[in-house]
């Protein structure tokens, strides 16, 4: 078993509701749920200490259970049960300037750690949107993820990988925070980029920048996350021109000692 996992600096949760940008962020969103959920259809367990990400699955038709992470004793282990549900997601931070999560709610999600690993090594799938300048908002994910902050509001593109997965950029919405592209800065290379800012990066973080990553098929032993993840594309490519060439150097060899 292993599970998805999909961080995005974009807070689709507030510009598809309070934000009015429901073109832009809700097909990233459900495309982004689609893809931790990996074809399940059990609920959804949500953490949102306001009402932004509840009502945005409440609006898309979403079956959840919400938790707010910032009442204490709320968010236990129990609750990351592979059983009851497919995936969990977080809300964006409140620093991306009216956003619902705060720090102290998110401390207690990545408290659970243990019980999200064990949720992500059953094939539950984890959600994290935009953590903008909360530097531990993605402690909750195992081998946690960088969360480098301020970003541009357009030059988002998607990645090859996107389209086959079917999570599409979204441009015009205030980004918050952009990644270090994996495999630099401690990011896990077991993160493959989906979407990058490809005009000017954020002063920190150079474009092309990464704003939206994926882990394909993953588990974690010992805080570090490991995939099973096909080859991409053009890794595909590669390894099928090399099978050719050994194929055709074995028939010449045969061939010639004949």
């Amino acid at each position: 078993m292993a599970g998805n996992i999909l961080l995005t600096g974009h807070d689709d949760d507030f510009h598809a509701t309070v934000g009015g940008d429901f073109v832009d962020a809700n097909p990233q969103f459900l495309a982004g749920l689609q893809f931790v959920r990996n074809g399940s259809s059990l609920p959804v367990l949500s953490f949102d200490s306001g009402s932004e990400l509840t009502s945005l699955l409440t609006t898309d038709g979403i079956s959840f259970t919400n938790i707010n992470p910032a009442t204490a004793g709320a968010v236990t282990a129990a609750l990351f049960d592979p059983t009851k549900y497919s995936a969990f997601v977080v809300a964006s931070d409140s620093t991306c300037g009216g956003c619902d999560n705060n720090p102290a709610g998110e401390a207690n999600i990545a408290a659970q750690l243990s019980a999200i690993e064990a949720f992500l090594n059953a094939g539950g799938g984890i959600f994290g949107l935009a953590g903008a300048n909360s530097a531990n908002y993605y402690a909750f994910v195992p081998q946690t993820a960088s969360s480098v902050g301020g970003a541009p509001s357009i030059g988002y593109m998607q990645t090859a990988l996107a389209v086959t997965l079917g999570i599409p950029a979204v441009n015009g919405d205030p980004t918050h925070n952009l990644f270090f592209n994996p495999g630099t800065n401690g990011e896990s290379p077991a993160y493959q980029i989906v979407e990058i800012n490809q005009t000017t990066g954020n002063g920190v973080v150079p474009a092309p920048a990464a704003v939206t990553l994926a882990c394909v098929g993953c588990t974690t032993s010992g805080g570090v996350i490991v995939t099973s993840a096909m080859p991409e594309p053009s890794s595909w490519i590669m390894i099928l021109t090399g099978l050719a060439a050994l194929i055709i150097m074995r028939r010449r060899i045969f061939t010639h000692s004949r």
